[in-house]
């Protein structure tokens, strides 16, 4: 199995394989969700999430069988993941379904993912995201909380319901918490070599 590298890799011939095309569905996929969730739509809402959780799942897997790995991929794919689930916890905040103060622990997560990055790839100049222990294990819980919160949305709003949310979310706050420690260890690394660079 060959990876591909992103040396041709530009926005005028973009060459996007089909593992990138099932990412970008996910982000086209995002209004119908949206517009679901603001309208009450369980039959969309079920159906657009559930596409996009499979598209999540098979895309990494039909790169590796493919051949068509490669770092712009990976990119795309982290990228595509940080929109969706941050816009849609955002939904459900604004649509009431999740607490002011359960959204500001995922957005202060997605602030320091974001932060960390952007002086990733600033000062390493290339198309790569830093590697995070447990980020993708962030990723993973918040794609399972996010059928949760769709059941507590439009069916289930009491009872077994509300302990498993409790109960899934105190192991993404856990997760959540490792996860910052990773970022401030990455950005302290960073920022140090930034200095040597710039000293020498």
């Amino acid at each position: 199995m060959t990876c591909m590298g992103d040396a041709g890799f530009s926005w005028k011939d973009p060459r996007f394989t089909y593992a990138d095309v099932l990412t970008g569905a996910r982000l086209l996929l995002l209004p119908y969700l949206l517009y679901a969730l603001a309208a009450s739509l369980t039959g969309l809402a079920a159906a657009t999430l559930a596409a996009m959780i499979v598209t999540d799942l098979i895309d990494g897997r039909i790169a590796r069988r493919t051949g068509q790995m490669r770092p712009f991929g990976a990119m795309l794919d982290s990228t595509v993941d940080f929109v969706v689930i941050h816009t849609l916890f955002t939904a459900f905040f604004a649509i009431g379904v999740l607490p002011w103060w359960k959204w500001l622990v995922i957005a202060v997560m997605g602030c320091v993912i974001a932060a960390t990055q952007i002086l990733s790839i600033q000062k390493g100049q290339a198309l790569s995201f830093e590697p995070v222990r447990f980020g993708k294990l962030v990723g993973q819980i918040q794609f399972a909380y996010l059928p949760l919160l769709t059941v507590r949305t439009f069916w289930v709003k009491t009872g077994w319901i509300v302990t498993a949310d409790t109960v899934l979310f105190v192991v993404l706050a856990a997760a959540i918490a490792a996860s910052v420690g990773d970022h401030a260890g990455i950005v302290r690394r960073l920022l140090t070599a930034g200095r040597q660079e710039a000293a020498r």
